[in-house]
């Protein structure tokens, strides 16, 4: 997979609806990898007509896959220009119920923040029927309020970056939104009607939003075996991304949803299989270390968790829609594109947090309603356990091939998007 780093700013209001509820005001918080591609797509076909061959490959052929654009302004401003990536925080993830947010949060804010945790492991090791009832519940008690003010816990969302320097260093990102009013049009007479006021939520002039365009370099041969897909993105970017030229979300003829683009190359030396595999054996270190500060008796296996950074849609065999993600469904997703299949018993759900959701949409391409979904939402996680064979990373590279490619159905519109192990889990104290 090669990877380019899209970042993208609002010069003008922007709205996109959350839902699609008759009269429904709300906006939502980041960019769809759906209506970034059809808005790309839709200034394709008005700046380079008749270039259908390059049309055909970015946008119908599955080869790029465009991601979820999630915010990236942030209070602190050595953050606010990173490189390292925006994701959205795990449902595991909790805050003081009165002082929530990361300590570093808000640096031109005078209240007090007493910080974000995790508590996957901590769900986890509670989960362990195998271990005495006292225990279990030692490891609940340890979490259930926050350590400065004795509030209870509650949980928190939003999207995060890490500090490049000090990967301790996390602060959230900042949402600014605000609500216009319209006067309702009578359609016979082209004037305002009489007694008719709507409110429409828009995010700010200046939000930033982040994201990792992925190419499959295979795929992409296959089209272009003389030409650089990549190469002509960049290209078709670095001429209307700038140029204000680009309209992203509803209300589009009011003013509404003018963008700035920019598509930057992501260093070869990120995600690496190597870096990879030090992730993983870190959290799967953490989990024993935390069964043997609360002595509990931990199954000699190895664990990881699958955290979703987009929606996930999943069908079985008779295209029923799956609301979880299994053991055996996990070990057939591993298997793809893998000489031989993996058994359905190779992982061990441990534990889950997760949550579904319905997926609506307007086709840019086509000019028609998309087909409802149902997706597992993001920040849904799923811990599993296998046994690894030592000096053996046969198992490592599949899952790694996983995470790389994404796993279900609409991955070219942001869909599917997962990483391993996130580094989020392994914060156990308050940050």
């Amino acid at each position: 997979m090669k990877e380019l780093v899209i970042t993208l700013e609002t010069i003008s209001p922007l709205a996109i609806r959350s839902d699609h509820a008759q009269g429904g005001s709300q906006s939502a918080q980041y960019i769809s990898g759906t209506t970034l591609m059809g808005s790309l797509a839709s200034t394709f076909k008005f700046t380079r007509q008749g270039q259908e061959k390059e049309f055909a490959d970015l946008f119908l052929s599955g080869a790029v896959q465009y991601p979820n654009l999630y915010p990236a302004l942030f209070a602190d401003s050595g953050l606010q220009d990173a490189g390292t990536p925006v994701y959205p925080l795990p449902k595991t993830a909790q805050s003081c119920k009165r002082f929530s947010g990361f300590k570093r949060s808000y640096r031109d804010d005078d209240e007090t923040r007493h910080g974000v945790r995790d508590t996957l492991i901590d769900w986890a090791l509670y989960s362990m029927q195998s271990a005495p009832e006292d225990k279990r519940l030692k490891v609940m008690d340890d979490c259930k309020e926050c350590s400065e003010c004795h509030s209870p816990m509650d949980h928190f969302t939003g999207y995060y970056r890490r500090a490049a320097t000090d990967p301790k260093e996390i602060i959230s990102a900042k949402i600014d939104l605000r609500l216009q009013t319209h006067t309702g049009i009578n359609r016979r007479t082209g004037t305002v009607q009489q007694r008719i006021l709507y409110n429409r939520e828009v995010l700010e002039e200046g939000m930033r939003f982040w994201g990792v365009l992925k190419i499959d370099d295979e795929l992409a041969r296959t089209l272009e075996p003389d030409n650089d897909v990549a190469e002509t993105l960049e290209a078709f970017i670095d001429e209307v991304g700038h140029a204000g030229l680009v309209r992203v979300g509803t209300g589009r003829t009011r003013g509404l949803g003018k963008v700035l683009l920019s598509l930057t190359r992501a260093d070869d030396g990120q995600n690496t299989f190597e870096q990879f595999k030090d992730r993983l054996m870190a959290f799967n270190r953490m989990m024993h270390e935390q069964a043997n500060t609360f002595n509990i008796p931990l199954p000699d296996k190895f664990y990881f968790a699958v955290t979703l950074h987009a929606p996930t849609i999943l069908r079985d065999d008779l295209l029923r829609y799956e609301g979880t993600l299994t053991a055996a469904r996990l070990a057939q997703l591993a298997s793809v594109g893998q000489d031989s299949n993996l058994p359905a018993d190779t992982f061990e759900l441990i534990y889950q947090a997760a949550s579904g959701r319905h997926i609506a949409g307007w086709s840019e391409l086509w000019g028609t309603p998309k087909a409802n979904d149902y997706a597992i939402d993001t920040d849904s996680v799923f811990l599993f356990a296998c046994r690894l064979e030592p000096d053996d990373d046969t198992l490592l590279r599949m899952l790694y091939a996983m995470e790389q490619r994404g796993i279900g159905q609409r991955r070219a519109e942001g869909f599917g998007r997962i990483l391993i192990s996130d580094p989020f889990h392994r914060e156990v104290k308050m940050l």
